[in-house]
């Protein structure tokens, strides 16, 4: 009879002290958050970043929801990916990954967008004024508060297309997206108007890289290469 209590009487032990424990680590302000620190951002100041978070005074570090204060950094149009850990006892570590400008979009003003087609907000004096400028019918679509996914797939194969060493495609400062069927680059020199299809840009490439090989740049317009079957080459008016 006193080996059945005693296992019994340990198992109560137990969990008493687990509960107090729990209890311990729930209502002692030696766990009540104190510190938040923040590394990954420039765009958004801490101050921005902490007051997201809504956290009330004496919050305890182990009654937050590191998910949902991802979610709630998310929601910040500058920030891609946000990682909240619980750095003991009363800390929070915040990882931030920024969303890079890609171009700029011409709308009421100009405003940076990211190559996923979030935009971004107003362009400032302070931010680079080194790229390209989007227009045409698709970027007077895109909606202000919310991912553009047609823009996105554009800006994916245009990223791609400045990110190679074709020729005429490296110095751009403008681009044309009336439909992904339909996109001209506009060059900062002297080199010709590229007009291209997103949809089927690998293929005319290797042609692109000829006309260049073979044709001095000073001699043409534009180069036409949305067409499977035939390339439109422009020469300049003399």
């Amino acid at each position: 009879m006193v080996k059945k209590i005693l296992p019994g009487l340990g198992i109560i032990a137990l969990l008493v002290v687990s509960g107090g424990l729990l209890f311990y680590m729930q209502s002692s302000p030696r766990f009540e958050i104190a510190r938040v620190g923040i590394r990954g951002h420039s765009h958004l100041t801490p101050e921005m970043i902490v007051n997201r978070l809504n956290l009330q005074p004496h919050t305890n570090i182990f009654q937050v929801r590191l998910d949902l204060l991802e979610k709630q950094l998310e929601a910040l149009t500058w920030i891609k990916r946000a990682q909240v850990y619980r750095n003991f006892p009363n800390k929070l570590s915040i990882a931030i990954t920024e969303r890079t400008p890609f171009a700029l979009v011409k709308l009421d003003e100009l405003h940076l967008v990211d190559r996923e087609g979030v935009v971004l907000g107003a362009l400032t004096s302070g931010d680079a004024l080194h790229l390209p400028i989007l227009t045409g019918s698709l970027v007077e679509q895109i909606a202000m508060d919310r991912t553009n996914p047609q823009l996105g797939e554009a800006l994916h194969e245009i990223a791609a297309l400045l990110n190679s060493s074709t020729p005429w495609l490296t110095n751009i400062r403008k681009i044309e997206i009336e439909c992904l069927e339909n996109v001209t680059f506009f060059p900062h020199d002297q080199s010709p108007e590229i007009r291209m299809s997103l949809r089927n840009y690998q293929d005319n490439l290797p042609r692109l890289e000829q006309i260049a090989s073979d044709l001095p740049e000073e001699n043409i317009a534009s180069i036409d290469l949305r067409f499977d079957r035939r390339i439109v080459v422009t020469p300049k008016k003399i």
